[in-house]
């Protein structure tokens, strides 16, 4: 099969196409067809080595946590089911024409969901929604801050904190604020601009990280905690907790959820471009670059 990977650690430049063998499926896990396959801002971190002293890779690798496609075979799912998921973290595949992977990871794509849309959900929706509801277990009337609200993990994290009847104050961009109060923000910050002066946070969910989110912080109750999925540490001066990083978990019926409620315009899922697979490199420097405001897609 075709497939895009690294075989050493470095800029968008490593990645390189290559010819594999096909995956061959263990006990409780489906073969899938993939069409579609999302880039996620891990991916680039993972392919420039920044976690290669605690999660080291073999070579060569292939990247891409977000998959949607076709089964071809397994237990648990209908050869030519459409379904989509997250893979496992640190074994990834997605840049690929095909992968093998846990069937409990997938969900059928509804019949009102392309391909493509149901690529961009899976990571940046399980770590809006868990952050939530494994995470803080945020209750109805709870004040959270929600920093990058406007991000992929933020707008899913606040879709899933007004589900649960919490308040949100949402800290973004300037040119995020319209944008974020229509998406049902109950107040919002422009960050690294404004101090909060109102009510104590019960919670704070982060996607930012940094000095600016830190200074947020300092708002937050006693008793309260700070959960981040940023990779920019936050400082901890002056703060009365440690934040703590959110790991995600791939999950099938979680995934189906949010696969709902996309497919019911409840939530909106931005692609900024979709791309042919052999367009990694390219997909890699756009998302580097930032300033999409939607996922990049690669289509097989």
């Amino acid at each position: 099969m075709k497939a895009i990977v690294i075989n050493r650690h470095g800029g968008p430049e490593v990645l390189e196409p290559a010819d594999l063998p096909v995956p061959q499926p263990q006990p409780g896990q489906v073969l899938v067809r993939i069409a579609a396959a999302a880039v996620n801002p891990a991916d680039g971190k993972w392919r420039s080595g920044m976690f290669k002293d605690f999660a080291p890779v073999g070579f060569p690798h292939i990247l891409g946590y977000d998959i949607a496609g076709e089964v071809v075979g397994g237990k648990g799912f209908a050869p030519g089911d459409r379904v989509f998921g997250m893979l496992d973290p640190f074994l990834k595949g997605g840049y690929a024409e095909q992968v093998a992977v846990a069937a409990d990871h997938l969900a059928l794509v509804p019949d009102a969901l392309d391909l493509p849309t149901a690529a961009a959900i899976p990571t940046a929706g399980l770590t809006g929604l868990q952050m939530v509801e494994r995470g803080l277990n945020l209750q109805a009337g709870q004040r959270v801050l929600l920093t990058g609200a406007l991000g992929s993990v933020g707008r899913f994290a606040l879709f899933a904190a007004k589900e649960r009847g919490a308040d949100v104050i949402a800290a973004v961009r300037p040119a995020h604020v319209k944008q974020v109060r229509a998406l049902g923000a109950d107040d919002v910050i422009v960050l690294g601009e404004e101090d909060w002066t109102g009510a104590p946070f019960d919670h704070v969910i982060d996607t930012v990280g940094g000095a600016a989110v830190g200074a947020l912080c300092r708002h937050l109750k006693a008793g309260g905690r700070v959960l981040t999925a940023a990779t920019t540490p936050i400082p901890t001066d002056e703060l009365s907790v440690a934040p703590e990083f959110f790991a995600v978990q791939p999950d099938g019926a979680d995934a189906a959820r949010l696969a709902a409620a996309v497919a019911t315009g409840r939530i909106a899922v931005p692609i900024a471009r979709i791309l042919p697979l052999d367009q990694a490199t390219e997909a890699h420097r756009l998302v580097e670059a930032g300033g999409l405001n939607g996922k990049i897609i690669l289509t097989t």
